[in-house]
């Protein structure tokens, strides 16, 4: 597959799925929704629930976990998620260890348990795909690396996290994150695997989209304070 045949998407990153969310989530079409379970405290349980009340929408459900361990990674999976997305990830390994935890046998170490993602023990052929969060100087390093393994499943960047490390390594300001970001979505587009990127806000969807990005994300609690800023700005006009 060529960069240029990924379809273009755009959906919601949240820390707060509820079920007015979700509903009309499920009306209007969103491609997709990313559960930030990363220091944000959401649950296993709260992942399986979204999944089903979403079921049969069509919007995909990627969930970004919390860390790295197996246990962790494998009980998110077991909730019929599309898609887990890897935090803080700095070496080739990390995240060939997380695909083998969401494969079940000869692919990989994941148990036959009777969960949601295996039709409640009736069919073990489902795994997510799983996909790097690129926001450490080591996982920019390695990009090319990650492309050519059979693990990787796309990518996301995480810029903020990304800067903050980068200053770490002695590079700062605006330019030095702005070709790192620019080499991820570069190798990653190019190698015909999905990158996404997050916006400021809806508005902006189609600067991801042209920096060569098939996915753009927006954070659904930041656009909803935005958008009732504005809401203030006229009450006071």
């Amino acid at each position: 597959m060529t960069s240029q045949a990924l379809e273009r998407n755009v959906g919601i990153i949240t820390a707060d799925p509820t079920p007015t969310l979700l509903a009309l989530l499920a009306r209007t079409g969103v491609g997709f929704l990313v559960l930030d379970a990363e220091q944000t405290g959401i649950t296993v349980q709260q992942c399986s629930d979204v999944v089903q009340r979403l079921a049969g929408s069509g919007v995909r459900v990627a969930v970004r976990v919390p860390d790295l361990k197996n246990d962790t990674i494998l009980a998110f999976a077991n909730t019929g998620v599309a898609e887990i997305v890897l935090p803080q990830v700095r070496t080739l390994d990390e995240l060939e260890r997380a695909f083998e935890a969401t494969r079940y046998a000869p692919h990989g170490s994941r148990p036959r348990q009777v969960t949601p993602a295996s039709g409640f023990g009736t069919d073990y052929s489902f795994a997510p795909v799983v996909t790097v969060l690129f926001e450490t100087v080591e996982a920019v390093e390695r990009v090319k690396e990650f492309v050519d393994s059979e693990a990787f499943g796309g990518g996301w960047v995480g810029p903020t996290d990304l800067a903050a490390d980068l200053l770490r390594h002695g590079e700062q300001g605006a330019e030095a994150l702005q070709e790192a970001v620019q080499r991820v979505v570069d190798v990653v587009s190019g190698a015909g695997s999905s990158i996404g990127l997050p916006a400021p806000g809806i508005a902006s969807a189609a600067e991801v989209f042209n920096r060569g990005a098939d996915r753009c994300a927006v954070y659904w609690e930041k656009e909803v304070a935005s958008l009732l800023a504005g809401f203030a700005d006229l009450g006071a006009a």
